[in-house]
């Protein structure tokens, strides 16, 4: 019975909320459709895929140059894995799993290529509207060599027109890019921002981004920083807009730090991706706050 609900609930997860300018997607975090879950399932991704859901997973390089699915560069804690990815080969990594958030290993998300995470999308209908995010980590000091991108390519090899890759990393994002025919470009300009203080000014991050806009079609932008540059009176969101960049504001979770008035700033600024690990919730949160006094 459990079991069943629990598919109920996935089933019925939100993909997009509508906002005051038009709906605004819900993108699932790390394919997360609630907090407690682990992260990177195969049975979200597919449920996404058909539903239209903007989905997002983290990349790795390991030692033999093959992309895995995985956000932190060890495989410990958040698998049931030790070790350093960049030291370890993929095939390392067989049988063994992600945890969700009360540590348990969860059956339904083991540690993936990425080639071996997206495999059964070719035979699954995708809605027009779905997307997938690669969300290229890269470890400070190491270069992206040419065959991780060639491996990359390889895997979404077709998928292309739904592909987004997206990075701190934008040289390195734009590589991928090149090298899978479709794929638009996505940028996160927030560690340049912890490196360069300067750039807390919403003005001059719009500058930073402007003269790097070829081919961009995303900018990700930590939601406090939206709401601070509205709070400012510069309209950071609707000047990237003007220049055919939109904005997905992360990561925005129930919690003491997202309220009715946030959620109302986001909107209102026009942002048009709102990255979540709990679409369901944030999206009856955006609800109520269409009704409440921001």
């Amino acid at each position: 019975m459990a079991a069943l609900e629990a598919s109920s609930q996935a089933s019925n997860t939100p993909a997009a909320v509508e906002g005051p300018y038009g709906p605004v997607r819900l993108k699932w975090h790390k394919l997360r459709t609630h907090l407690a879950e682990a992260p990177f399932k195969r049975s979200n991704l597919a449920l996404g895929w058909q539903l239209g859901a903007s989905l997002e997973i983290d990349i790795l390089a390991t030692a033999d140059r093959r992309f895995a699915v995985l956000h932190d560069p060890t495989l410990g804690p958040s698998t049931t894995g030790r070790g350093r990815v960049s030291r370890l080969p993929i095939a390392s990594m067989r049988g063994l799993f992600h945890r969700a958030a009360d540590g348990t290993r969860d059956p339904d998300a083991p540690v993936l290529s990425l080639a071996d995470l997206v495999a059964p999308l070719r035979s699954l209908q995708r809605s027009p509207s779905a997307n997938l995010q690669l969300d290229l980590k890269l470890l400070e000091g190491h270069a992206l060599p040419d065959s991780a991108v060639a491996d990359a390519a390889a895997a979404v090899a077709g998928l292309g027109d739904a592909i987004v890759v997206g990075s701190h990393h934008l040289d390195d994002a734009r590589r991928l890019v090149a090298a899978i025919p479709g794929a638009r470009l996505g940028y996160d300009p927030m560690l340049a921002v912890s490196r360069r203080p300067a750039l807390r000014n919403p003005e001059r991050l719009l500058r930073h981004i402007e003269r790097r806009r070829t081919g961009l079609n995303l900018a990700y932008l930590r939601f406090d920083t939206i709401v601070a540059a509205e709070s400012q009176g510069f309209r950071l969101v609707k000047h990237l807009l003007d220049l055919g960049i939109e904005t997905d504001a992360w990561t925005v979770n129930p919690g003491v730090e997202i309220s009715n008035a946030i959620l109302h700033t986001l909107l209102e600024a026009k942002v048009r991706q709102i990255t979540t690990d709990a679409p369901s919730e944030i999206f009856r949160l955006i609800r109520f706050s269409a009704n409440a006094v921001p």
